[in-house]
């Protein structure tokens, strides 16, 4: 007999993530947090989670976060409530959000002296309904999309169960240079190449590549967003301190280079392959930054409304929302993973072919 799990949230959940996307983020839901400790052994703690996730980009690259708790239920609001602030502070979240079936004035006086929105069930359904959402039409279609993300990783994973742990687990607990060459790494893995040599790509394995696609885009613009502040005017160099943490990780991890050259007599190149090509998309995409902004938001908005049970429609209408050299931009970090990552073209070529 197969044990149904019952998500009560998922509704609250759902109507979080209207919202959010009302506001221009990105969204993903049940984000994992988790740290590590040493005692005897190296072990990994699950430590909590986000129940909704947002993220965008300014039209400086600048950008900023917002996160919710959303939970059933009458009470324990002012529990909830502090427990979720910490969460807020321990990942630098920008704006956080309690979305409760009933919240007591009491949790809501401590949330305003925290910077903190509140919304119970009944005023989110308000405040989408005064957005102009027909909120009961959303809500299924939301659901829909919701089970598409998670079934397509569940398949995902009986091909290549690595990448996928690591995108949904470490991805959301990594410095991000540490998370560029990782993900680099696991889609160049063997377990990738083998599926591509196999000559038969599902709608399944498009949907996922376009998915790590839009978190593979996130990295880039964090990376160039912070290469922008640190050296705009030599942005170039900037990016290539910013892809080794800063210029003391940099330094050292050049003197450790070094020195494995000289006892091992070899002279093994420092920077990765991909380096030349990643600085010189990443210095375009820093000239037109407001474009360069809205690449995750485009690619979230393919595959979450353009994929269908067999087939991939791109929709012109969605095309239309976003500027010409936004989808360029976007074809270029498809040529990236294709070039330095042999992901097969066909992968992408739906989007490649407009």
């Amino acid at each position: 007999m197969t044990t149904i799990i019952e998500n009560k949230d998922l509704n609250l959940k759902l109507m979080c993530k209207m919202l959010f996307e009302n506001m221009g983020y990105n969204t993903h839901y049940e984000i994992q947090l988790r740290n590590k400790s040493y005692i005897n052994s190296y072990k990994t703690h699950d430590v909590s989670d986000i129940d909704v996730y947002g993220y965008k980009f300014n039209s400086d690259l600048s950008f900023s976060t917002v996160g919710a708790e959303c939970k059933s239920g009458e009470t324990n609001a002012l529990e909830e409530l502090f427990k979720f602030h910490g969460i807020v502070d321990y990942y630098k979240i920008d704006q956080g959000y309690l979305i409760k079936t009933k919240i007591h004035q009491n949790a809501r006086e401590i949330a305003l002296k925290n910077k903190f929105r509140c919304f119970t069930e009944a005023e989110i359904r308000r405040l989408l309904l005064g957005l102009e959402i027909d909120v009961d039409k959303r809500l299924k279609i939301e659901n829909a999309k919701y089970h598409k993300v998670n079934n397509n990783l569940k398949y995902f994973k009986k091909r290549n169960d690595k990448i996928v742990e690591y995108i949904t687990l470490d991805y959301w607990n990594k410095e991000t240079w540490r998370n560029i060459h990782n993900v680099i790494h696991r889609i160049q893995a063997p377990l990738n190449t083998e599926i591509f040599r196999e000559g038969v790509i599902t709608i399944e394995d498009k949907f996922f590549f376009y998915y790590l696609l839009e978190l593979f885009s996130f990295l880039v613009l964090k990376i160039l967003s912070e290469a922008m502040n640190l050296n705009y005017s030599d942005v170039d160099s900037a990016i290539g301190t910013s892809l080794y943490g800063g210029a003391e990780s940099l330094n050292e991890r050049r003197r450790l280079h070094d020195i494995a050259n000289h006892l091992t007599k070899e002279n093994l190149n420092f920077e990765p392959q991909w380096h030349i090509h990643f600085v010189n998309i990443s210095s375009r995409f820093s000239q037109h930054s407001l474009a360069a902004a809205l690449i995750p938001n485009l690619i979230q908005d393919i595959y979450q409304n353009c994929f269908y049970e067999n087939k991939i429609k791109i929709n012109p209408v969605i095309l239309k929302k976003y500027p010409d050299l936004t989808r360029k931009f976007t074809q270029d970090l498809m040529q990236f993973l294709i070039r330095n990552c042999r992901v097969d073209n066909t992968i992408f070529e739906d989007f490649m072919n407009i």
